[in-house]
């Protein structure tokens, strides 16, 4: 071809389209008429301060299936589960930690190496994701699933939820007024990772919260109005209760109370032990006479521990 010659046309391939995924009557039937789930045995909050063994109560919940070969999967949200863990399962490759907020991954900071929490938060929604593959291609591989930090996660998504609006375009400036939308948003996101471990295919599923204190102002006796702590709450999205069907509140208990610690007094208790005690808040299905009933958990005397946990739970 020489120079001013105008090269033939070349015809552009034609683009491959993959095939989508029609979603009607024919594939809902299709569900409809193959339907195989799981036994649901537990979906259970388990809510207490810190040193009250959540962790470590979830985990004897699962001994059955981590006994039998199956999986285990602990989405590790605020990096407190993996040393319980390390310390009852040492190298036990059935049970898999998952750390969110993992300094090795450079894909939740962003430009200035600050927490990229709406990254953090989509990160956290892929793993779910491919648990949920990993179910839906082998069902019975998976015993159980904890999900340990529920109220850290909370505060994920209040510090990722103008970021998400801003990619969904609901506001156009990081600097648009604040309302109540925020918090529709924060809600959401938290909702909708919860409520997809829920839904999983698995027997077991346990979401583990802390209580945090509520407040108010009280006359000291003097007149004086200071500010006391009164109770203790699940720090959790209000909706969030109604998604499980079992509610074990935890509480550390010793002979002098401590309540802005959280540790609850009995004066039955020696100066040198500690009690930590369970109350059924909820209970569906199996166990429903178990509900307001109180059980210890677990016993430290001059230093030795005793684990009781809760066999009927295992059941």
């Amino acid at each position: 071809m020489s120079w001013g010659t105008q090269a033939p046309e070349q015809k552009a391939k034609p683009k491959t389209v993959e095939p989508k995924m029609q979603f009607d009557e024919a594939y809902y039937r299709n569900l409809f008429e193959n339907n195989r789930t799981n036994t649901i045995t537990h979906r259970c909050a388990l809510v207490g301060h810190e040193n009250t063994l959540k962790t470590g109560l979830a985990l004897s919940f699962l001994e059955p299936e981590i006994s039998a070969g199956k999986k285990v999967f602990v989405f590790d949200i605020d990096n407190s589960a993996k040393p319980t863990i390390d310390h009852i399962y040492p190298n036990n490759e059935n049970v898999v930690v998952l750390p969110l907020q993992d300094e090795t991954d450079d894909s939740i900071f962003d430009e200035d190496n600050n927490v990229d929490y709406k990254a953090l938060l989509d990160k956290t929604a892929y793993y779910v994701n491919i648990l949920a593959e990993k179910v839906k291609a082998d069902p019975d591989s998976v015993g159980g699933v904890i999900f340990d930090g529920g109220s850290t996660f909370l505060k994920w998504c209040e510090h990722a939820m103008r970021a998400s609006l801003l990619a969904r375009g609901v506001i156009e400036e990081e600097s648009d007024t604040f309302n109540q939308k925020e918090w529709r948003e924060r809600n959401r996101l938290y909702r909708n990772i919860l409520t997809r471990l829920h839904s999983l295919n698995v027997p077991k599923v346990y979401f583990i919260f802390h209580l945090k204190p509520v407040s108010q102002y009280m006359d000291d006796g003097t007149g004086k109005k200071i500010l006391m702590t009164v109770g203790h709450r699940p720090e959790w999205d209000k909706g969030t209760m109604r998604k499980f069907s079992q509610q074990i509140f935890l509480s550390r208990h010793m002979k002098k109370a401590d309540l802005a610690a959280g540790v609850e007094g009995d004066r039955n208790l020696k100066d040198d032990e500690w009690v930590v005690r369970g109350k059924v808040e909820e209970m569906k299905g199996d166990h429903i006479e178990k509900v307001g009933s109180t059980y210890d958990i677990a016993r430290i005397s001059k230093g030795k521990f005793d684990f009781i946990g809760l066999e009927w739970m295992k059941e």
